[in-house]
């Protein structure tokens, strides 16, 4: 009887056994399949500076880094950039490609544009799926001005309302269990506001409610079923608690951290039965580790972060002996394992033009050396923008990872300490808290990759009686750029078509030309898949989320080396102090200009002045006259004393024509007309020569570097950029070596380094100068 109990015993524990290995077994599977139908990539961008005036051009780099290792990415490759302003037009709209992980590219700033703040939206066919309602786009903040006295931080607005919103730490409260209660209070705006006030039960203080940081904080308490819950603050405002007290459950508390492990404490309810527990720890879809324990009323259960390889938010998940998800935690780990970036300079102050020498070196959390791929970028400091708190650390870390917008997220940054982590800590309770995203009876929602890397279309045959003698056969497209660089491609039995990415970049120059090589007999169109459209479609239906600071405080740090001037042209002083004798700054716009892109000349009017015989000279090219259909003799050819016909101004039109004796060219028609543009538009021209075009990756342009020859020269050097070097990678030691001129401006400067080192540590550092005048 005994050995039959024994083995009914040990059979029942392998039972058990068994089915929680199996349960496991799903959950692992469950989110394996959440985590595959999320994007698999993230996108950050890093520009050259923060503020930018009309004229100049947008410096930036984009980082395509693996959504789960922040590793570099190589899956996808093309960038489908967007310049958006605030009413949410694009202003800018063009394809990059996308070589190791990394784009460098740049954007012409239109000297139309308003001023005001813009964002950068890029997408990627493995970061930005269709039907996908959680995901972030990424994003970057810059400011347009017309000049950059102009760009002073607006006003804050006002605002009285005080939302006070309460976190359960793990989701629910649960009588009799103590538990910890984080809240968040916010104006209208969504900035902090710090309060001071108690909680009550039934109308009898039970302790005090005090925001610790940026209007978070937390309180330990103990809820009891039936009780009735408020808190109100010094001033007399009374918010009640609304969470639901349950009778009986699971509460899931961290109690205890270190740098070796996360300590928690798992208790439940008297009426809740003996069970086995299983504490899952993930990050960004990676299962780190599982642990298991037999629950009878409290139990300690450590993580050990060794099973944690990077940085960033931890997600501890507790299942009760169902396998069900009862109780869910964020945790930051590891903020120091990222890249340690050092800068030396050679001098804290130059004077103007002087040449400047850094010295960058690279570290992991132990000091060991680190090749890095870098981006730098040394500005002058009043084109910094005060009010974009964002860099790789708070976009990577947390921006892409939790929804809502978050306040000042640099400040999590700035230093590990024991007051950052716990504000960070806060911060999770509330900004990242969540219930329960798992859902095992529910199909798992899969993202709809729509974006390709490529071009693609169809070529159609319109002529009935001519698509039988092309069945089943392929056919040649060919393609071309605006610098008449040409090549084929082949279309299939069905007439699909693709430019690949290598194609593209072999002939970037913007615009890419098409052209099906079929006698017109045939009819040929060409259809292109136009990804923009349906990227705008999914864009418009997104939640967008971007870090805030608060504008107030912004507007009392932030001073410039340039005098502020009213409306009138008054130059404002706030108090004169006369020490010295001294150089106003140097300072003026610095004018970008247009890619001298060849483009295909669409519109061939054009208005010859030779001889001076008319008052406007002739239109040529047009409504098929022209002065000279076979060049200009007197001229010197075409293109001397040629020029673009001004709409509304009248011209003399002339035709000649070969008809005379011996084909001779004579006069056969004379008139004088009002040029109102174009006879086509350039779609109908483009059909009229059997073109269809499409965009292709934006030409390449280097930035401006001036050399020792450049800075010998008189013409003054106004450039608020001293260097962007997008492309700067460390040696086996760790190190590089970067130099730079400065210009004419003598002010503070700034240089910002921000990169990666392709395994998943990000890094960035900021250092300063000064430039004088002697």
């Amino acid at each position: 009887m005994y050995k039959r109990i024994f083995f009914l015993f040990i059979f029942c524990i392998f039972i058990d056994e068994c089915y929680s290995q199996v349960a496991i077994d799903t959950v692992i599977e469950n989110l394996h399949e959440q985590s595959s139908a999320n994007p698999s990539e993230v996108l950050y961008f890093q520009t050259s500076k923060g503020i930018y005036e009309t004229g100049e051009d947008l410096w930036f780099k984009v980082y395509q880094l693996d959504a789960q290792s922040f590793g570099l990415s190589d899956k996808s490759k093309t960038l489908y950039l967007q310049m958006i302003n605030s009413c949410d037009s694009i202003v800018w709209q063009e394809k990059y490609p996308i070589e190791s992980g990394v784009v460098s590219g740049h954007i012409y700033i239109d000297e139309k544009l308003s001023n005001g703040d813009y964002f950068l939206f890029g997408y990627t066919k493995g970061s930005f799926y269709a039907k996908d309602t959680i995901g972030i786009i990424p994003s970057r903040k810059v400011k347009i001005v017309k000049n950059i006295i102009h760009a002073q931080v607006p006003e804050p607005p006002k605002d009285s309302l005080c939302r006070f919103e309460i976190y359960p730490e793990g989701g629910n409260l649960v009588a009799g269990i103590p538990s910890i209660l984080a809240f968040k209070t916010t104006d209208g705006n969504g900035l902090p506001i710090n309060v001071d006030g108690a909680l009550f039960q039934d109308g009898k203080l039970i302790t005090d409610v005090k925001s610790m940081h940026d209007g978070m904080g937390s309180i330990l308490f103990t809820p009891c079923l039936g009780s009735a819950y408020y808190v109100e603050l010094k001033g007399g405002k009374k918010f009640p608690l609304q969470e639901t007290i349950h009778s009986e459950g699971i509460v899931m508390r961290l109690i205890k951290r270190n740098k070796k492990e996360l300590t928690f404490l798992i208790s439940k309810s008297a009426g809740t039965a003996v069970q086995p527990i299983y504490l899952m720890c993930q990050i960004r879809g990676m299962l780190c580790c599982v642990g298991k324990g037999l629950l009878k009323d409290n139990l300690r259960i450590n993580i050990p972060l060794d099973n944690i390889p990077y940085q960033g938010i931890a997600e501890i998940t507790l299942f009760n002996g169902n396998m069900e998800p009862v109780a869910e935690r964020l945790v930051y780990v590891h903020p120091d394992k990222k890249l340690h970036v050092a800068v030396e300079l050679n001098k804290h102050t130059y004077t103007i033009r002087e040449k400047a020498t850094a010295k960058i070196k690279v570290t992991d959390e132990s000091g060991v050396p680190v090749q890095a791929n870098l981006g730098i970028s040394v500005y002058e400091r009043a084109y910094s923008n005060p009010v974009d708190p964002v860099n790789i650390l708070t976009h990577c870390y947390l921006s892409s990872q939790i929804r809502g917008r978050i306040y000042n997220p640099a400040y999590y940054f700035e230093r590990v300490d024991k007051e950052r982590s716990s504000a960070l800590d806060l911060l999770l309770l509330t900004q990242g808290w969540r219930r329960y995203v798992w859902a095992f009876n529910t199909p798992v929602y899969h993202g709809e990759m729509f974006l390709t890397d490529e071009i693609s279309g169809v070529q159609r045959i319109r002529s009935r009686s001519k698509r039988k003698e092309l069945q089943g056969s392929e056919q040649l497209v060919q393609v071309s750029n605006a610098d008449g660089k040409a090549g084929l491609i082949l279309a299939d039995s069905m007439g699909n078509f693709t430019v690949d990415a290598d194609i593209m970049n072999d002939f970037r120059s913007g615009y890419l030309y098409l052209k099906p090589l079929l006698p017109k007999d045939f009819k040929p169109e060409l259809v292109i898949m136009d990804c923009f459209p349906q990227i705008d479609s999914v864009r418009k239906s997104r939640q967008p989320y971007y870090p805030i600071v608060d504008l107030s405080e912004v507007m009392n740090m932030q001073s410039f080396d340039v005098p502020v001037v009213s409306g009138d042209s008054t130059i404002l002083l706030d108090e004169v102090v006369i020490t010295r004798k001294a150089v106003r700054p140097f300072r003026d716009k610095m004018m970008g200009k247009l890619d001298s892109l060849v483009q295909k000349d669409l519109n061939p009017a054009w208005v010859c002045h030779c001889g001076g015989e008319t008052i406007n000279g002739y239109l040529n090219d047009y409504r098929g006259y022209s002065h000279h259909p076979a060049g200009c003799p007197t001229c010197g050819g075409p293109l001397k004393n040629k020029s673009m016909p001004v709409r509304g101004k009248s011209y003399d039109i002339i035709k000649y024509e070969p008809v005379g004796p011996k084909g001779e060219w004579i006069v056969t028609d004379l008139d004088f007309v009002v040029y109102n543009g174009p006879e086509f538009s350039e779609e109908e021209l483009l059909r009229m020569n059997n073109l269809w075009r499409t965009q292709g990756y934006y030409a390449a342009r280097e930035f401006y570097q001036p050399d020792e020859i450049d800075m010998q020269l008189s013409t003054p050097d106004a450039r608020n950029t001293l260097l962007w070097a997008p492309s700067i990678v460390t040696d086996e030691k760790g190190e590089a070596m970067v130099t730079f001129y400065c210009s004419d401006i003598n002010s503070s400067f700034v240089g910002v380094i921000e990169g990666v080192d392709g395994s998943g540590l990000l890094g960035n550092e900021v250092f300063d100068f000064r430039v004088v005048r002697y």
